[in-house]
């Protein structure tokens, strides 16, 4: 409870600390050490953290600092619980690498614009918990490049994994960590809330693909692989064409034809049939799959299951 209490303590004081810099041109460190009653050295790890978190603070010379505000946007419509908010989470997107930085820039983007703009109404989906001293255990272990072993309830029955780690992604809710296993050398992928036991090793290992960051952005959800050489065509009815015109749904969506009667031929690349299988049943009965010929009768076979299960259900 008390480190709980600490934690939030330390978030409001970088939000305030945040919230000085945008009011003041510079700003000693000194000078906000007597102001929150800490020590210099306290204010030092404040201002370090608030920089590895992206924020562009600038020593314009000793112990004197200032914030590039051209480089922000906006910060001054949050409180200091949001803007501790948004602290944290760009302290921790900074540890996850590139895609994770783009997303919540992204994301960042968007509540700015919904704040400063007229009322909107924003339903964000709730994530599956996230213990934040588990997520901390799995970044060591990736930026230190050290295996990690743990057991894995799986869908029939608990079994114990080691795994290179790479990355810990979040799609639709879920928070996974992917790498690869030794033993098969294939790229896997667990969902955090199924683990237990996680350990780090004393064994490490040499890198992470380098392909890997521009994979996951282009992936929709968990199921990515890193060859999209599976090419899906589907007829998309007029009456819901316009859905696809205005987005994509799916991130290698494009509009090959537009037919006379507005309906569409749109292809997708994708490695695997369970990568595009939800999106193809959401659209179900405004689309038909054309090619190929596998991923229709498995999309059919599954449909005529559902209709088989419904028809005996009281």
């Amino acid at each position: 409870m008390a480190r709980e209490k600490n934690a939030q303590t330390k978030l409001i004081r970088l939000a305030q600390i945040l919230r000085l810099f945008m009011e003041k041109e510079k700003i000693a460190s000194s000078w906000l050490a007597k102001e929150f009653r800490t020590t210099p050295r306290t204010i030092q790890r404040d201002l370090a953290l608030l920089k590895e978190a992206g924020f562009p603070l600038h020593e314009i010379q000793k112990g004197s600092y200032q914030l590039s505000k051209d480089l922000v946007k906006n910060l001054e419509i949050f409180d200091d619980t949001e803007l501790a908010l948004v602290v944290a989470l760009r302290n921790v997107v900074s540890q996850l690498g590139q895609p994770f930085q783009r997303a919540a820039d992204g994301v960042l983007e968007r509540l700015y614009e919904c704040v400063t703009s007229m009322p909107v109404f924003v339903k964000i989906d709730e994530a599956i918990p996230l213990d934040g001293a588990f997520l901390n255990r799995m970044v060591k272990a990736i930026r230190e490049k050290r295996r990690v072993t743990f057991h894995y309830s799986g869908l029939r029955s608990a079994h114990p994994v080691e795994l290179e780690p790479y990355r810990v992604v979040y799609f639709e809710g879920f928070w996974y960590l992917i790498g690869n296993e030794p033993s098969t050398g294939i790229l896997k992928r667990y969902a955090l809330d199924k683990m237990k036991d996680f350990r780090l090793s004393k064994e490490g290992f040499k890198s992470i693909p380098n392909e890997l960051d521009d994979v996951l952005q282009k992936s929709a959800n968990i199921w990515f692989a890193d060859k999209t050489n599976i090419k899906v065509t589907v007829l998309i009815n007029a009456e819901v064409s316009h859905y696809f015109k205005r987005r994509k749904m799916y991130p290698s969506q494009e509009i090959t034809a537009e037919r006379p009667d507005g309906s569409l031929i749109v292809t997708f690349s994708v490695g695997h049939y369970e990568a595009i299988k939800n999106m193809l049943k959401s659209w179900i009965p405004h689309i038909t799959v054309l090619e190929p010929k596998t991923i229709r009768q498995n999309l059919l076979s599954e449909v005529k299951g559902w209709v088989k299960k419904q028809s005996k259900a009281r």
